[in-house]
């Protein structure tokens, strides 16, 4: 009983950010699966399954939750033994009317508007159970590898904007080795008491922090235009994944957290090179989240602050290139060393439904402020509506509808206002998600974008479909 218990809660945690933990043994499954893609279900045993709004009796290929079964009963028995293989497929068909309106030889990522393109991304996990394999009560080791093939970033780069249009495309980010597969996540997550859970290890980054119920993850779940799904602000100079070590401490009223973090992008290293830890300077990030209940419905607030010691490029003499994540330094160029970005988000449910009240839909915001030199958002803010769609929730559909503005830093030197413009940008996105079955859901998407490089991109309409299959 206790087993089915464990494992009732971890497909729960993988199945969407868990805002409200109130033990410790809650907080340890959620760190391990707030790092799985969000959406990808750890497998159940297919007679399980039989119950689905989908199913038609018995537990065939369109009724399972995944595409690809229970392997004949290994998925199951492995799971009953401690591991649990989770993967996602997604798929990204995407065009831009209008964006960068000439050619750019010198930023050979950047390609002209006007185009469509097509990117796959695959993801692959293992959640260990470490109370099986060591003794280590309630702990988790979670292991993921990723790849993206196909045109990288999609149009993200087409259209002449801070925030990636289609984040999912542009993760993980090795534009120059598409359909390689590289280890991103190898993180322990372990709680000491009720009060204290650690976690470390090599761990990916967005959707670690600021997250919000309705606009968070990696863009193949919930919106796809980064200034959706994790604040752009901090994440540019950010790592996509490098190892870290921090602590959750959950309150009644909600959760204290904090971690320290190598800045070393280490996506194309499992564990080489270790003696450089922390070698070219550190990252230092905290956050506290209450819970609230207003209009006697679920909410959250969040504050955070993310200090970066490491050297980013002084937007005086030069400007990283658009879109790029996670921000290069300019080779040749001065440098400062110290960067900070204080945050603050909610998310409050206007509707939960009675026969499941953990599921309805509500607002979403995010406002940041920045120091804007070598940030190059001085402050960031979007809002939005989201959540499981009240026409489509016996099948469990979600929709969304939000509007960001990214403040351009106003201390850009000559060299970038010539080459790239830059100045403010402003998006809107709408998207419905379509769960076809319990192992495919289908989102048309579609947005409007005003580009912060004013100097190379008209505004454009980023229009396109993404389908996810769980494997």
């Amino acid at each position: 009983m206790l087993h089915f218990k464990i494992q009732y809660l971890v497909v729960a945690a993988v199945m969407s950010l868990t805002l409200h933990r109130t033990s410790a043994q809650e907080i340890a499954i959620g760190e391990v699966a707030d790092a799985v893609e969000d959406g990808v279900t750890a497998c159940i045993p297919e007679r399980i399954c039989c119950d689905s709004v989908f199913s038609n009796g018995c537990c065939d290929l369109w009724s399972r939750p995944t595409l690809t079964g229970d392997w004949g009963g290994l998925r199951t028995g492995l799971q009953q033994s401690g591991i649990t293989f989770t993967g996602q497929s997604t798929q990204f068909g995407f065009g831009v009317a209008g964006g960068i309106n000439r050619p750019m030889p010198l930023v050979p990522l950047f390609g002209e508007g006007d185009t469509f393109k097509y990117t796959g991304r695959g993801t692959y996990n293992a959640i260990v159970d470490l109370e099986k394999f060591g003794g280590l009560p309630h702990g988790k080791l979670l292991v993921t590898a990723e790849h993206v093939y196909g045109q990288y970033g999609n149009v993200s780069f087409n259209t002449g904007a801070f925030a990636p249009a289609v984040f999912g495309a542009a993760l993980p980010p090795t534009p120059n080795d598409t359909g390689e597969l590289f280890l991103t996540n190898f993180v322990v997550t372990q709680p000491l008491s009720e009060k204290l859970v650690v976690f470390a290890g090599k761990k990916v980054l967005p959707g670690a922090a600021d997250v919000d119920k309705f606009a968070s993850g990696n863009g193949t779940q919930q919106f796809m235009n980064q200034a959706f799904c994790a604040n752009p602000a901090f994440l540019l100079g950010m790592p996509y994944t490098s190892f870290t070590a921090g602590a959750a401490m959950p309150q009644e009223w909600g959760l204290i957290s904090a971690f320290v973090l190598d800045p070393q992008d280490r996506t194309r290293e499992a564990f080489t090179n270790l003696g450089d830890l922390f070698s070219k300077g550190v990252i230092l990030g905290s956050e506290v989240r209450v819970k609230t209940k207003f209009f006697d419905k679920q909410g959250d607030q969040h504050v955070g602050a993310l200090w970066k010691h490491v050297e980013l490029t002084n937007l005086k003499f030069a400007e990283p290139p658009p879109g790029v994540y996670p921000e290069p330094t300019v080779p040749g160029f001065p440098t400062l060393s110290d960067s900070y970005t204080l945050y603050y988000g909610f998310d409050q449910y206007l509707v939960q439904f009675a026969d499941k009240p953990d599921r309805g839909w509500g607002l979403f915001g995010r406002a940041s402020i920045s120091d804007g030199n070598p940030t190059p958002i001085r402050y960031f803010l979007s809002a939005g509506i989201g959540g499981d769609s009240p026409i489509g929730k016996q099948r469990g559909d979600q929709f969304g509808i939000g509007w960001y503005f990214v403040g351009a830093s106003n201390q850009f030197g000559p060299l970038p206002q010539a080459i790239f413009g830059p100045r403010d940008g402003t998006g809107v996105e709408a998207y419905y998600k379509v769960q076809v079955n319990p192992w495919m859901d289908i989102s048309p998407d579609v947005q409007y974008i005003h580009p912060g490089a004013g100097a190379i991109a008209d505004d454009s309409f980023v229009y396109g479909v993404r389908v996810n299959m769980k494997l």
